[in-house]
């Protein structure tokens, strides 16, 4: 699970692989499901909260990102962006 030159990964995944939000959020499900596997290492559980906190970066972002973008219907019809 964990590459220490290239960091951890899921599955073969990075969060520099992640396409979408749905998958950051599937990644972070797997990441929590590997940290909660019997003998799992202190190393290997470094490496999976550090991959994890990319991920949840990188949601924080993207939903920033989209909450910035909605644009929101004023009475008149017009569009305002907030």
């Amino acid at each position: 699970m964990d590459n220490l030159n290239g960091g951890m990964t899921v599955n073969g995944s990075s969060a520099q692989d992640v396409q979408s939000i749905e998958e950051a959020f599937d990644m972070l499900g797997k990441i929590l499901a590997k940290m909660d596997e019997p003998g799992v290492t202190l190393e290997e559980s470094f490496n999976c909260y550090e991959q994890g906190m990319k991920l949840i970066r990188y949601c924080n972002e993207t939903i920033d990102t989209v909450e910035k973008k909605v644009l929101v219907l004023s009475a008149e019809g017009e569009t305002d962006e907030f």
